[in-house]
Parts: C-alpha cells; structure tokens; sequence
C-alpha cells in the first residue's frame, strides 16, 4: 500500500525522502537555461501553487559545487524560483539546480514574505512570544543526537566486512564475518559494508540468553555503514524467536514471544556513540500474520544508550522497525519503511487486514529526548508511531504515511511531553486506535493533517492524576474545527490552518533559535 495522494499546501514541497526528482531533459524542457555559474544537482522539490511576486532582500545563493551568486528572491511557482540580480537581471531557476539549503530557506520563507502565513499566539512569526517557563508549549530543541545538534560523526573506515570474510551474496551467512568485524572496529571508524546482499542468521551486538534476557556485548564509538542505501542489503534470514525462543503471554492470556516487541538482528546496549547509516534492512518477503504472533524479524533495537543514530535506512518487511528502550538523545533522521506486495495480511482478525508489522518507531519505557525525523511510511503497522510508559521530551516531526497512528502504549496518562509535528497521517481516522484511554496530556500536536481526523477522548485532558498546570495539551495546526474556549484542565486549542501556519516544524523552529539565535 502506497500513501494516499492529496494536494499539498502552498510552498510545500515533498523532499527527496518522498519523490524522485525529475530527469534533467525533463527540467531543461520546461526551465530556460541557468545561469552558467550554477550546475546541475540531484533534486527537485514541488510547490502545489504559484506564489504573488515579492521581492526580499538579497540573498547569496549558492549550488551544490559551491559556485554563487547573490540575488533577490522575487517568486516561486510549481518547478522553480524567480531571482534578481542587482543588475536587474532576472533568473527562472529549476529547484534541481538549488543547493538543498536554498530550497529550505524558499520552504521556510515564502509562506511568511507572500503575506499568506497565519501565527501561534505561543510562538509568533520567529519565536518573539515563546515563553518555555510557562509550560503551555515546552522546549523540545533538545531531542535528538548531541542535544539537538545532529552533528553526526563523519569517521573514516576502520575496517571492511569483506576483509573477515563476509560475501554479501545473499545465500552465504555473514553473521560471524560482522561479528568478527565489529569486534575488530578501532573507536570512533565506521565498519563498512560494500553493495551486496548479507544474509544475517542471527543478532550481532549480543551474546547469549541469560537468566531470560540477553547479555550484551556493548561497544561504543562506531557506527555501521553501508555503500549506499539502496546497494548495501542486510537480508534477515529468520526471525528470533526461530533461535532464541522466549514464550510470552498478552495482558490477556494469548500466547506470544518477547521478541514482538522487543530485540533486534543490531542490537546495541549499554553504550554510547554508536549508529546504523546509509542501508536497507530486508526482512523475511512472507506474508505478515497476525497481531502478536510475529516471528521477530526486527531491525534495530537500542536499550541503554545515550547519543545514537539511525539515518539514511530503509525498512522492507520488517517486524519491528526501530525499538528504543531506555534511550537518551537518540535520532532517527531519514527512514522509510516498506513492503513487498505479498506481505500485507489478508487476515482479518484484530484489524490485521492490509498491516505488514507490528511496531515501526517505539520509544519505549524511560525513553528521553529521542527524536524520528523525515519518516515516510508506504505500508502500514499496528503500530507506526509509538510511545510507551515513561517515555518523555520525545519528538515526532516530518512523518508522513497512508494511515498512522499516533500510539500513546498505555492505561494509564503517563507519558508526558510527547511532540507531534509537521505530520501527514493519511487517511487520519485510525490515530488514537491504540490509545487505550485516550491519553496525551501534555503532548503537542502542531501542524497535523489527515481526511478523517478526530481529537482525542476528552478525559485524557480533563480526569487525570497531576495538575492541571502541570500538564498542558496543545493542538495548533489542526484541519477540523477545535473548541474555542481555553480552560484550565484543557489543552491549548488555536484552530488555524495547517496549510498556512508558520513555522510548519515548530521542532525545527526551536532547534533553529537555540542553536542559530539571530
């Protein structure tokens, strides 16, 4: 299953994460030429409208083999943007050909210089009415690798699978040869993965089954690395209840194993500076089951660890996707998740009709300060966006898929602080299906679209244990009407259009003031 199509907002465009770009004959036909001092490069970003000429100040633009040129912004339309010299020349440039922070600045900007942008009465148009210390609308800046920072490590190769006799021919069992390959990873180097497919038969970064749980073989400072997203294959050849069997029981009694919902074939625990980049992890190409019974084909699993990252990876057919126990300042940047055509279930029990895994992102028990970034769905789980008890100051920012669900994991309101933002949940009607009381005091929901979406039940804001001060609900960015009123032991309602409220990204927008204040 595919995300649903539906017109963007003015100024959106969909970000390499969801579109090919256009060929270049295909941009050269359409655009005149660009300027000679500006060359080609990989993307093209969309505008669903044409915005009003206006004319900004001058600008340094610059491409992505560094050349520039120092313009005014007059428009954007549909392919491109319209820029003017102080000779008075104007230049028609295809977004391909823009440098990818120059497409943000024309994301970011145009929305507020066509005059078309509505503001948060807790925000403003650059944060001037944003007070964090009165705990309506918190400082979420903080979530993510490095305190918000994202400045992921660009360490040299330590050493190459290859060279401990992994094949990556997809038949060969590589287990060991990654094992011996980590093990051998000097700190702060990358083990590299060359294209190639590398059938894994069991976990790596964990030992063995003691006393019903897993003793680790924690290593810090590294980070697994593949060729390229696309050509760097690691084929999960069983699941791990096959050869590490842990029975389970459902709070009602069904039958299941501790691996759907937790572990994973990268298992890092206990350590610190550790990342997963630029690969796909393939799962078993079966058909999904039902809900509970998975096998455990899971990708990633973090327990105890302090600044990670996953980015650049994709996920097809897995279980689980991403699981995050206990985990601090972790971010996952850059994901998508998909299947191939005969995994969806066709059973209809439990609603598993059209679900291909169980838990994609999970930020679970303790989980602080982690954030998903740039997530693109193009199937579905039950769970796609999850939070379980304990978990606080977590992010949910640029996700989009044909039918999320926002799963606050819990009976009781007790995962504070949760952010939702800039999201496109689909078909929307299936976001609180998993919220077994409706909880989400505290959360923030700012910038949330869908067909068919609903709020919440009222007692998630009103009947709950803490103070009404304490804990604050907020919806800013919502298509359906909100109540007007603003009450003590309510959320913060502002009913303002999705399509126009500036910032889109209010987790960018705090990160962008801490980090770069003006």
């Amino acid at each position: 299953m595919v995300p649903v199509s539906r017109s963007f907002p003015p100024f959106y465009y969909l970000t390499h994460r969801q579109m090919n770009p256009p060929s270049r004959t295909s941009v050269n036909k359409r655009m005149p030429d660009f300027p000679k001092q500006w060359h080609v490069f990989g993307l093209a970003a969309f505008f669903s409208m044409t915005m009003s000429q206006i004319v900004a100040a001058p600008r340094v633009w610059t491409s992505a083999d560094g050349k520039s040129i120092e313009a005014e912004f007059v428009r954007a339309n549909a392919e491109s943007v319209t820029v003017r010299r102080s000779d008075g020349k104007t230049y028609t440039i295809p977004f391909s050909r823009l440098s990818p922070a120059d497409r943000q600045w024309v994301d970011e900007n145009a929305l507020v210089a066509s005059g078309q942008a509505v503001y948060s009465k807790l925000w403003g148009e650059n944060g001037e009415l944003w007070n964090p210390e009165d705990g309506t609308l918190i400082d979420f800046s903080r979530a993510g690798y490095h305190e918000g920072k994202n400045d992921f490590p660009s360490w040299e190769t330590g050493v190459d699978v290859t060279e401990f006799g992994a094949v990556g021919d997809g038949v060969t069992d590589d287990t060991e040869a990654f094992r011996r390959a980590i093990a051998a990873c000097p700190d702060n180097r990358a083990v590299f993965v060359p294209n190639g497919t590398y059938k894994l038969m069991d976990w790596l970064g964990a030992d063995r089954m003691v006393d019903k749980w897993v003793q680790p073989m924690a290593k810090n400072h590294f980070v697994l690395r593949g060729e390229s997203r696309q050509g760097t294959v690691l084929l999960l050849g069983t699941g791990l209840q096959e050869i590490h069997p842990w029975d389970q029981t459902t709070g009602n009694g069904r039958p299941t194993s501790q691996w759907s919902w937790s572990g994973g074939f990268l298992w890092f625990q206990d350590c610190t500076e550790t990342g997963v980049e630029n690969l796909t992890i393939q799962g078993k190409s079966t058909p999904y089951g039902v809900h509970w019974q998975e096998p455990g084909c899971n990708g990633i699993y973090f327990r105890n660890v302090e600044h990670g990252w996953v980015r650049n990876v994709t996920f097809v057919d897995v279980d689980s996707g991403v699981l995050i126990n206990s985990g601090t300042f972790i971010t996952l940047e850059d994901l998508i998740f998909e299947s191939t055509p005969e995994r969806p279930s066709k059973s209809s029990f439990e609603d598993n009709e059209g679900i291909s895994g169980h838990h994609a992102i999970l930020f679970g028990n303790g989980s602080a300060w982690c954030v998903a970034d740039g997530i693109v769905f193009k199937n579905r789980f039950h769970h796609e966006l999850g939070i379980n008890p304990g978990a606080n100051h977590c992010v949910f920012s640029n996700c989009s898929g044909p039918s999320l669900h926002f799963d606050f994991h819990t009976e009781e309101d007790d995962i504070p602080n949760i952010l939702f933002t800039e999201i496109d949940a689909g078909e929307g009607d299936l976001i609180w299906r998993n919220n077994f009381y409706g909880s989400c005091s505290g959360g923030v929901f700012w910038n949330i679209k869908g067909e068919h979406l609903t709020l919440p039940e009222q007692k998630s804001w009103v009947q709950h244990s803490v103070l009404a001060e304490d804990r604050k609900t907020l919806f800013a960015g919502w298509p359906e009407r909100l109540p007007n009123h603003q009450e003590i032991g309510r959320p913060w309602f502002e009913e303002l259009d999705p399509d126009r409220l500036y910032p889109k990204n209010i987790y960018h927008a705090q990160r962008k003031k801490r980090l770069n204040p003006e």
